[in-house]
Protein backbone atom coordinates (compact mmCIF):
# COMPACT_ATOMS: atom_id res chain seq x y z
CA UNK A 1 0.00 0.00 0.00
CA UNK A 2 2.89 2.73 1.12
CA UNK A 3 4.26 1.66 -2.18
CA UNK A 4 1.26 2.44 -4.36
CA UNK A 5 0.82 5.34 -2.55
CA UNK A 6 4.61 6.74 -3.49
CA UNK A 7 4.14 5.52 -6.87
CA UNK A 8 1.19 7.69 -7.51
CA UNK A 9 2.71 11.02 -5.35
CA UNK A 10 5.77 10.22 -8.00
CA UNK A 11 3.57 10.22 -11.03
CA UNK A 12 1.53 12.81 -9.54
CA UNK A 13 5.08 14.86 -9.12
CA UNK A 14 6.32 14.06 -12.16
CA UNK A 15 3.32 14.84 -14.72
CA UNK A 16 2.97 18.43 -12.63
CA UNK A 17 6.86 18.84 -13.82
CA UNK A 18 6.26 17.88 -16.82
CA UNK A 19 4.02 20.84 -17.62
CA UNK A 20 5.51 23.17 -16.46
CA UNK A 21 7.72 25.51 -18.46
CA UNK A 22 11.64 24.73 -18.26
CA UNK A 23 14.78 27.30 -17.95
CA UNK A 24 16.95 25.35 -20.51
CA UNK A 25 15.28 24.10 -23.85
CA UNK A 26 17.44 21.35 -24.13
CA UNK A 27 16.37 19.92 -20.44
CA UNK A 28 13.37 17.58 -20.64
CA UNK A 29 11.71 16.17 -17.61
CA UNK A 30 10.96 12.53 -17.46
CA UNK A 31 10.17 9.86 -15.33
CA UNK A 32 12.17 7.76 -13.29
CA UNK A 33 11.43 4.66 -15.08
CA UNK A 34 12.90 6.36 -18.24
CA UNK A 35 16.27 6.64 -16.98
CA UNK A 36 18.30 3.53 -18.06
CA UNK A 37 18.23 0.38 -16.28
CA UNK A 38 21.84 0.89 -14.64
CA UNK A 39 20.77 4.49 -13.30
CA UNK A 40 17.84 2.97 -11.99
CA UNK A 41 19.37 0.20 -10.08
CA UNK A 42 22.58 2.58 -9.17
CA UNK A 43 19.41 5.26 -6.93
CA UNK A 44 17.91 1.90 -5.98
CA UNK A 45 21.29 0.38 -4.37
CA UNK A 46 22.42 3.69 -2.48
CA UNK A 47 19.37 5.81 -2.25
CA UNK A 48 16.39 3.75 -1.36
CA UNK A 49 15.08 5.00 0.80
CA UNK A 50 15.16 8.52 -0.70
CA UNK A 51 12.49 10.26 -2.74
CA UNK A 52 12.86 11.75 -6.82
CA UNK A 53 12.17 15.03 -6.63
CA UNK A 54 13.15 15.47 -10.29
CA UNK A 55 14.89 13.92 -13.39
CA UNK A 56 16.16 15.95 -16.26
CA UNK A 57 17.53 14.41 -19.53
CA UNK A 58 19.93 16.85 -20.42
CA UNK A 59 19.41 16.54 -24.65
CA UNK A 60 23.33 18.72 -25.62
CA UNK A 61 25.23 17.43 -23.00
CA UNK A 62 28.45 16.43 -23.28
CA UNK A 63 30.04 14.94 -19.82
CA UNK A 64 26.22 13.34 -18.38
CA UNK A 65 22.07 12.67 -20.05
CA UNK A 66 20.52 12.65 -16.97
CA UNK A 67 20.47 14.80 -13.89
CA UNK A 68 18.71 13.73 -10.91
CA UNK A 69 17.32 15.30 -7.74
CA UNK A 70 16.64 13.83 -4.84
CA UNK A 71 14.22 15.00 -2.08
CA UNK A 72 17.13 15.26 0.38
CA UNK A 73 19.01 18.12 -1.83
CA UNK A 74 21.41 15.02 -3.49
CA UNK A 75 21.87 15.17 -7.18
CA UNK A 76 23.36 12.17 -9.33
CA UNK A 77 24.40 12.50 -12.86
CA UNK A 78 24.40 10.10 -15.23
CA UNK A 79 25.76 9.86 -18.65
CA UNK A 80 23.57 8.22 -21.76
CA UNK A 81 24.28 4.62 -20.90
CA UNK A 82 23.26 4.83 -17.20
CA UNK A 83 26.81 5.27 -15.42
CA UNK A 84 26.92 7.75 -12.76
CA UNK A 85 29.18 10.91 -13.23
CA UNK A 86 28.74 12.88 -10.54
CA UNK A 87 27.36 12.47 -7.23
CA UNK A 88 26.92 15.88 -5.10
CA UNK A 89 24.97 15.20 -1.52
CA UNK A 90 25.93 18.64 -0.27
CA UNK A 91 26.62 18.29 3.76
CA UNK A 92 25.92 14.59 3.63
CA UNK A 93 28.56 11.86 2.84
CA UNK A 94 28.68 9.85 -0.11
CA UNK A 95 26.68 6.29 0.52
CA UNK A 96 29.68 3.68 1.41
CA UNK A 97 30.66 1.77 -1.72
CA UNK A 98 30.48 4.92 -4.29
CA UNK A 99 33.61 6.08 -3.32
CA UNK A 100 36.77 3.51 -4.46
CA UNK A 101 38.03 2.17 -0.94
CA UNK A 102 41.58 3.66 -1.71
CA UNK A 103 40.08 7.02 -1.95
CA UNK A 104 38.03 6.39 1.20
CA UNK A 105 41.54 5.21 2.92
CA UNK A 106 43.35 8.22 1.87
CA UNK A 107 40.58 10.76 3.06
CA UNK A 108 40.48 8.45 6.45
CA UNK A 109 44.02 8.36 7.17
CA UNK A 110 44.69 12.02 5.92
CA UNK A 111 41.36 14.08 6.73
CA UNK A 112 39.90 12.13 9.37
CA UNK A 113 37.43 14.21 10.54
CA UNK A 114 35.78 15.18 7.16
CA UNK A 115 33.15 13.28 5.56
CA UNK A 116 33.14 13.15 1.51
CA UNK A 117 30.28 14.92 0.20
CA UNK A 118 31.06 14.60 -3.65
CA UNK A 119 32.60 12.90 -6.25
CA UNK A 120 32.88 13.08 -9.49
CA UNK A 121 34.47 11.29 -12.56
CA UNK A 122 36.99 12.61 -14.50
CA UNK A 123 38.96 11.73 -17.92
CA UNK A 124 41.96 11.38 -15.21
CA UNK A 125 40.17 9.56 -12.31
CA UNK A 126 37.99 11.38 -9.75
CA UNK A 127 37.37 14.79 -7.96
CA UNK A 128 36.32 14.44 -4.72
CA UNK A 129 34.97 17.78 -2.58
CA UNK A 130 35.23 17.25 1.84
CA UNK A 131 33.07 18.46 3.78
CA UNK A 132 35.22 21.44 4.51
CA UNK A 133 35.38 22.57 0.89
CA UNK A 134 38.34 20.73 0.09
CA UNK A 135 38.90 19.52 -3.08
CA UNK A 136 41.28 16.31 -4.31
CA UNK A 137 42.02 14.41 -7.13
CA UNK A 138 42.45 11.17 -8.02
CA UNK A 139 43.88 9.02 -10.71
CA UNK A 140 41.75 6.09 -11.82
CA UNK A 141 42.86 3.60 -9.12
CA UNK A 142 41.73 6.14 -6.60
CA UNK A 143 45.36 7.73 -5.76
CA UNK A 144 46.40 11.07 -4.74
CA UNK A 145 47.04 13.39 -7.58
CA UNK A 146 48.96 16.52 -6.08
CA UNK A 147 47.25 16.79 -3.21
CA UNK A 148 48.33 19.01 -0.39
CA UNK A 149 48.08 17.57 2.92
Amino acid sequence: MKMVKYLMISLAATLMMASCSSDDDNDVVIGVNDLPTVAQTFLQDYFSGVEVARVEKDTNATDSYYEVKLNNGTEVDFNADGAWTDVDCKTNAVPDGIVPATIVSYVAENYHDLLIVQIEKEAYGYDIDLSNDLELSFDPEGLPLNNAK
